[in-house]
């Protein structure tokens, strides 16, 4: 491997970036894909504005497919996706009840695409997923995977407080899912830092207290999520690849521990706030502002 590459943010897209890898030359793999229909970041072929939810799961699949030959044979690979619901499309136009120009949609809509959703919904009548229900897109995204060859290790429930929603028909949604896969059924996996503070196995619930970085896009997972999957998915001098960046907390962690890191995102404005977080972070981090005992990793 181009050794030259390590330790940057690459401007590119997924699929593209993973070819150019060599085999099996990266430890672990830890990432936020874009999820189904919620933010538009701008740039021309990214994941997450299908139009159909299969034509997402494929498009995810096919670049993990290629993730698969750059992770080493012991590699893990650690995937945080969303869910989300059924909507209406007809309160968001300008003439609707929440449109772009009401005081709902400045609040609450920033950056949510509003182009395409009648499409997306149309697809989910389809398939018998009628209004106001639950996609269930991370699972279906992790049987894809499974039925492409991983093997799935691992469901986390990352649960993230969250202000109580506008609903008043259900429970406030308040959590992700991080699925752990491997390439077969034994790899790298440095157990130390997953063992609570009584030295017990740690339940697949993780309570994450902490908030991004000032400064960070509004979709970036915590340093306080991925720093115990760095630490037990790749050991010192590993290289730890991102290919959806964001605005690098894979990599303000891995350098933090001295792993190295391998990052790309299609859109140049991440790649650019990347860098200015990546400052502040590396502040607050040396600081002691993150650390790994500030999560709660069971309910």
């Amino acid at each position: 491997m181009d050794t030259t590459q390590f330790n940057q943010v690459h401007c590119a897209d997924a699929l593209s970036f993973f070819k150019q890898q060599p085999t099996e030359s990266v430890q672990a793999i830890v990432t936020s894909p874009p999820y189904l229909g919620q933010r538009d970041y701008g740039a021309e072929g990214q994941i997450g504005l299908e139009t159909h939810p299969q034509a997402y799961i494929e498009a995810l699949v096919e670049i993990f497919r290629e993730a698969k030959r750059v992770l080493r044979s012991d590699g893990t690979f650690w995937l945080n996706i969303g869910d989300n619901y059924v909507g209406a499309t007809s309160q968001h136009r300008d003439g609707g009840s929440q449109g772009t120009n009401s005081r709902y949609s400045r609040k609450h809509m920033q950056g949510i695409p509003t182009h395409g959703r009648a499409a997306r919904n149309r697809t989910f009548y389809a398939m018998g997923l009628p209004m106001k229900s639950l996609v269930g897109m991370p699972w279906r995204v992790a049987f894809a995977l499974q039925e492409d060859g991983w093997l799935l290790r691992c469901d986390i429930i990352w649960h993230r407080p969250s202000k109580s929603e506008s609903v008043k028909d259900r429970p406030t949604h308040a959590h992700e899912y991080i699925f752990m896969f491997s390439k077969s059924q034994k790899y790298y996996y440095d157990r130390q830092y997953m063992l609570s503070d009584t030295g017990a196995n740690l339940q697949s619930v993780w309570r994450v207290g902490g908030s991004p970085f000032t400064g960070a896009h509004f979709a970036v997972f915590p340093a306080e999520l991925i720093e115990p999957i760095v630490l037990t998915a790749c050991p010192e001098g590993g290289v730890v690849l991102d290919p959806f960046a964001g605005s690098g907390t894979v990599g303000v962690v891995c350098r933090q521990h001295h792993r190295h890191y391998l990052l790309c995102d299609i859109s140049p404005e991440n790649v650019e706030l990347a860098h200015v977080v990546f400052q502040k972070a590396l502040l607050q981090m040396t600081s002691g502002a993150c650390s790994i005992g500030r999560i709660s990793k069971s309910l």
